[in-house]
């Protein structure tokens, strides 16, 4: 089948797979809401009890889970394509590791009566993820040599486990109202947000999806190897900073957020690859609704699983992430 047409029917399907969804997530909840009430609350017939619940609580919840995945899964696709490797990630890039012990340094160092702005948390967790982004590059490049998509990979690893471990032994130190406030963080959920939350990361995932379509045709010349790519004209090096800022960006903005919600951005863009191809025409908005669909579905798992109690989102992700990491490993070395 042509490339454009595979591409439009996984995106109906992805589409409207995602719509589906949406709705079930939104009649999911402890106060049980059949679809015709869903209808009448959405239309404004509901009571105020009804719409609260719906549309400051669910609906919130749901849209979050949406601009999370959608980011996180973009962030690893461009990963991906500069590192030119099926295991990159932003967790396993150590973005998520950076991105959180930021986040934790500022609530641990955080006065409990200091007035908290929603942009804080993002801006923290941008500029520690983007450190450590940075940081796994610099000691992954040699000059004269090119980038070694497998020593990327290592160093991310080691640099994480070394992160985590300064992370657990900070959280020893904590009170206990920071230290349940920070492990739920960094095992990552949505519950809790505000409209304030999709106001400050939807127009970032937005904005940062757009720019990245439209340089679609830069990260296909940046996918080739890396003599092709110079013949083409790439800046190789300025390109692959540019974008993993972006990235860095999105991803870091998605986990402050969100919490430390890891796979996503490996799942989602590897499944993409093998429905459309490598051509990011096709390949980004597909990873996005993939992303999107992925983490909607994890978190509504996450609430029937165990009712009426709940299992964060997080740990319905690496549920399934690890194991599918593990064969992305094990095919890469076959």
């Amino acid at each position: 089948m042509h490339q454009g047409k595979r591409f439009a029917m996984w995106s109906i399907g992805l589409l409207v797979a995602l719509a589906l969804i949406f709705v079930v997530h939104l009649g999911t909840g402890f106060s049980e809401f059949s679809y015709m009430d869903l209808v009448r609350i959405i239309a404004g017939y509901g009571t105020e009890w009804q719409e609260r619940i719906v549309f400051d609580f669910r609906m919130v919840r749901s849209v979050l889970a949406i601009c999370i995945g959608a980011g996180l899964a973009l962030s690893g696709a461009i990963f991906q394509t500069i590192t030119r490797n099926e295991l990159a990630s932003p967790s396993v890039l150590g973005v998520n590791a950076g991105a959180g012990v930021a986040v934790m340094l500022y609530i641990y160092f955080e006065p409990a009566n200091a007035i908290t702005t929603i942009w804080k948390a993002p801006l923290f967790a941008i500029i520690g993820g983007g450190l450590v982004a940075l940081l796994i590059f610099r000691m992954s490049y040699r000059k004269g040599l090119s980038l070694s998509p497998m020593t990327l990979i290592l160093n991310g690893i080691a640099l994480s486990a070394g992160i985590h471990a300064v992370q657990m032994v900070t959280m020893v130190t904590l009170s206990p109202d920071k230290f349940n406030q920070i492990n739920t963080w960094l095992i990552g959920t949505i519950f809790g947000n505000s409209w304030n939350h999709v106001m400050v990361l939807a127009p970032i995932v937005a904005i940062g999806a757009i720019v990245l379509y439209c340089y679609s045709t830069k990260l296909n010349v940046l996918n080739l190897n890396e003599e092709t790519a110079i013949g083409l004209g790439a800046r190789i090096t300025k390109e692959r900073v540019t974008f993993l800022c972006i990235a860095v960006a999105i991803a870091a903005s998605c986990i402050a957020v969100g919490g430390s919600i890891g796979f996503i951005g490996l799942v989602a863009p590897h499944i993409a690859r093998r429905l459309v191809g490598v051509n990011h025409h096709y390949y980004l908005p597909v990873t996005l609704l993939l992303g999107a669909l992925l983490l909607l579905s994890a978190d509504w798992l996450g609430q029937v699983i165990i009712a009426p109690d709940e299992m964060l989102v997080g740990i319905i992700v690496a549920l399934v992430g690890a194991p599918y990491f593990l064969y992305v490993l094990a095919r890469t070395r076959g």
